[in-house]
């Protein structure tokens, strides 16, 4: 006969122990059921989330450079301030634009003065070079027709000694045969006497000398005026311009007037100051109300207000999700805006402040209040997929770069590979290894193990 001395029950180690004294003690242990959460396996969209920070900055700057040397009047806005399309930001003093104006404008006269003056020096040495030039022409013609003018009289001349000297001669030899008669010879040597004064004072033969005297000075005149002639041509042939020369002082010219002229365009211009030309903020202001700036000085700086861009910033592994046209949403003081990627850069490091991080350009649809430099952060829509396999992320076990998810059979957790697609914050594809209706477990408290008693 048995007699029950004691019954005692507790709970060890999460399963139960009944313990019952009969004369001797028996155990029995019971394994309790897990507790899991649970999600039925049925196919629906996804969509993969890549988080990244960033920054608000303007895409479009308006850096605003001196067109000339000008001297600023008033500087309306500082650094900080909101500006508006329209709103004068810098003014510059008139007077000295003024100034500056009638100064071109009488350097433009100057250069037209010069320029004419060129090309009358270059007319006066071309009138002197063609007139040498036809002179010269008809002087050698001239000198030509004169030289054979001397030679032909030279002849005429010794033609004429030639002839009296041939009579004088004929009248000595009659002298000679008529030697014996008294009468004769006083007759001839008469003739002789005669003969010998024409020779002299012929009046022939000083008409011919007179002319050849007059053709030598002619010969003379007209040699001392081609030397005159020549030097003429030599001098001012250096002073004409030729066709290339004209083309070289007209483009000189023509460049001279458009620089002019543009100096005063753009003195005229700034008599209106810088205006804004679009909504934005003043990003810098580099001139002083009173100083003098210099031809492509800096003046001051506007960042839009309306393109504006979140700057972002991502790593080697976070960067080969991201493509151009991604659509993307950011919160901007309590803002909710929608965006895309609409660039990535091409080279690391970039941004100094990132690192070796990648640079990422997301463009912001509406943009209203915003304020530039504010860190916020950009979700990016990686990848988006429909009719889909997927379990909540935390289903998922990785184990020896492998990963795993338990399944309910039969109330017992069974251990099931899976090979996973994209992720994201609460979901993970699942390619291959689950089907629909699947129930997949897990345990918040503790770490499942193949066939596990399971309940819900």
């Amino acid at each position: 006969m048995s007699i029950l001395k004691k019954k005692t029950i507790a709970i060890l180690g999460g399963a139960l122990a009944v313990v019952v004294a009969t004369g001797s003690i028996v155990s029995i242990y019971a394994k309790a059921a897990v507790k899991v959460s649970s999600y039925t396996i049925a196919k629906s969209d996804m969509q993969q989330v890549l988080e990244l920070n960033g920054t608000v900055v303007s895409n479009d700057s308006d850096m605003f450079f001196a067109d000339t040397n000008l001297k600023v009047d008033k500087v309306y806005f500082k650094v900080g301030d909101e500006v508006k399309k329209g709103d004068l930001l810098v003014s510059f003093d008139e007077d000295e634009i003024g100034k500056q104006i009638a100064l071109l404008n009488l350097d433009a006269e100057a250069k037209e003065g010069s320029y004419q003056n060129a090309l009358q020096v270059s007319d006066k040495y071309s009138a002197l070079y063609s007139e040498a030039t036809r002179n010269l022409g008809v002087l050698n013609q001239q000198i030509k027709d004169t030289e054979e003018a001397i030679i032909n009289k030279q002849a005429e001349i010794n033609k004429r000694c030639s002839d009296l000297a041939y009579d004088g001669a004929k009248i000595q030899v009659a002298i000679v045969d008529n030697s014996a008669d008294a009468d004769k010879t006083k007759e001839y040597q008469k003739q002789l006497y005669n003969n010998a004064y024409v020779q002299n004072y012929d009046s022939e033969l000083v008409r011919l000398q007179e002319e050849l005297g007059r053709l030598n000075t002619q010969l003379a005149g007209f040699k001392e005026y081609k030397a005159e002639m020549t030097s003429q041509k030599a001098a001012s042939y250096t002073g004409v311009l030729t066709e290339g020369g004209k083309a070289e002082l007209e483009a000189s010219k023509a460049a001279a007037d458009l620089t002019i002229a543009n100096e005063i365009e753009k003195l005229e211009n700034a008599k209106n100051g810088i205006k804004a030309e679009f909504d934005g903020v003043i990003s810098a202001v580099y001139a002083e109300e009173g100083s003098i700036l210099t031809t492509g000085s800096p003046v001051i700086c506007v960042d839009s207000l309306e393109d504006v861009i979140v700057r972002c910033n991502a790593n080697k592994y976070d960067i080969m999700s991201i493509e151009k046209g991604q659509t993307v949403n950011v919160k901007i003081l309590n803002a909710d805006y929608s965006g895309e990627v609409t660039k990535t850069d091409k080279m690391a490091g970039m941004d100094a402040t990132a690192a070796n991080g990648v640079g990422v350009d997301i463009s912001l649809n509406d943009v209203k209040d915003v304020i530039l430099g504010l860190d916020v952060k950009a979700r990016v829509n990686t990848a988006s997929l429909t009719e889909v396999v997927s379990v909540p992320k935390e289903a998922i076990i990785t184990e020896d770069e492998k990963s795993y998810v338990f399944i309910s059979k039969d109330k017992k957790a069974i251990k099931t590979s899976v090979e996973t697609g994209i992720k994201n914050d609460d979901y993970t594809e699942i390619i291959s290894g689950l089907n629909e209706g699947d129930i997949v477990v897990w345990s918040d408290v503790k770490e499942l193990s193949d066939g596990d008693e399971v309940r819900f």
